[in-house]
């Protein structure tokens, strides 16, 4: 059907153009810088010189961090006097406890830390670290959703809890470890006192690690009732932490070394603070004297499934941390690249100035 409306025409004119100003006809003035090689020099000189004294300060940072590492995959067992060395295939998922002795060279001044490591252990695997339930762990113990296949047991046709579930908390490591000092006045082993206070912040315990509410002076295990552990531990999550001497390190979902462990790592090979050193004792006020040293550890945690290697780390660390060399390399390497960019830059000048006050 035709359409009877008239069309009006459309009104053009110069109420529909922009104002002729500089702004809305987009002619502002703009930077256009013109680069060459006599501009390129000292942007390159700066950048370079900055660079390779920023490379050599953390060079020497570091290297004034002291580090002891014991790798301890295959541990020495006391047999009565005998010491023998168990190597990987032969260790399997036993449990047992092993020493090390350990020399320090130098005094290890100031704040001591304590870490364990592991490698080719890939917690940035995203099925691995998505496996948990942070309001779980906040006490709300049954909350579940995201741990599967880790959620619930089933127990005479009734799915109960697990708690912590997932397989992060699974897979926790339990190796626990004691450190003695061998004092050279009168030969007696001295027990290196550690705390657990400053390896994690007080807000990032207090926000994301609860234990469920206890009511009627109710217990810790009585308040997870309804639950259970993960399969791969041996005791209940309300037990964890309670033998320790240690009042500092907590119970249940609340325990220093369950919370640094669900801090999952983002490369294969990690360390994880285990504890600091106490230096309210008189005899480690300045830091761990040099001297031999007795390490013993109970060895829970296996890793011959996987091949990967368990280390014990002591270190005195400055103001740029661990004893990491990655760091200054990089910006060595870029600075000295930087420096020798800008020397081919100068004698390319050198050469144009030359030839434009000699031409062929």
């Amino acid at each position: 059907m035709p359409d009877d409306i008239p069309k009006l025409p459309r009104q053009r004119g110069k109420k529909n153009q922009p104002k002729d100003t500089a702004w809305k006809q987009q002619k502002l003035p703009a930077l256009r810088p013109h680069y060459d090689i006599a501009s390129a020099i000292p942007v390159t000189l700066l950048i370079g010189v900055i660079t390779l004294a920023m490379g050599i300060a953390l060079y020497f940072g570091h290297m004034g961090s002291l580090e002891q590492e014991i790798v301890y995959t295959n541990c020495a067992v006391q047999n009565g006097s005998q010491v023998s060395r168990l190597m990987r295939n032969e260790v399997g998922n036993q449990t047992f406890q092993c020493s090390y002795s350990i020399v320090l060279d130098q005094d290890f001044t100031g704040d001591v830390k304590f870490s364990y490591g592991l490698t080719k252990f890939y917690q940035n695997n995203r099925l691995y670290f998505n496996s948990r339930n942070d309001q779980q762990l906040r006490g709300k113990i049954t909350e579940i959703d995201g741990c599967d296949p880790l959620q619930y047991v089933e127990m005479n046709g009734t799915k109960v809890p697990i708690a912590p579930c997932g397989f992060v908390a699974n897979s926790m490591f339990n190796d626990t470890f004691q450190l003695f000092y061998q004092n050279g006045v009168n030969g007696s082993m001295v027990r290196v006192p550690w705390t657990p206070r400053g390896v994690l912040g007080a807000t990032e315990m207090k926000r994301k690690f609860r234990n469920p509410i206890r009511v009627n002076n109710q217990t810790l295990c009585q308040a997870f009732q309804g639950t259970t552990q993960p399969p791969s531990w041996r005791y209940p999550i309300c037990q964890l932490g309670v033998n320790n001497t240690d009042p500092d390190v907590g119970i249940g979902f609340e325990n220093i070394d369950f919370m640094v462990w669900m801090k999952v790592a983002a490369l294969p090979k990690f360390r994880k603070l285990y504890r600091i050193l106490n230096r309210e004792v008189d005899m480690f006020s300045n830091g761990l004297p040099k001297g031999t040293y007795q390490l013993i550890i109970d060895y829970n945690y296996p890793v011959d499934m996987y091949s990967g290697d368990k280390s014990f780390l002591i270190s005195s660390e400055n103001w740029v941390g661990p004893r990491n060399l990655f760091l200054p390399v990089i910006y060595l390497v870029v600075g000295t690249f930087l420096l020798l960019v800008t020397i081919l830059f100068i004698l390319i000048w050198l050469k144009q100035r030359l030839s434009r006050v000699h031409p062929t």
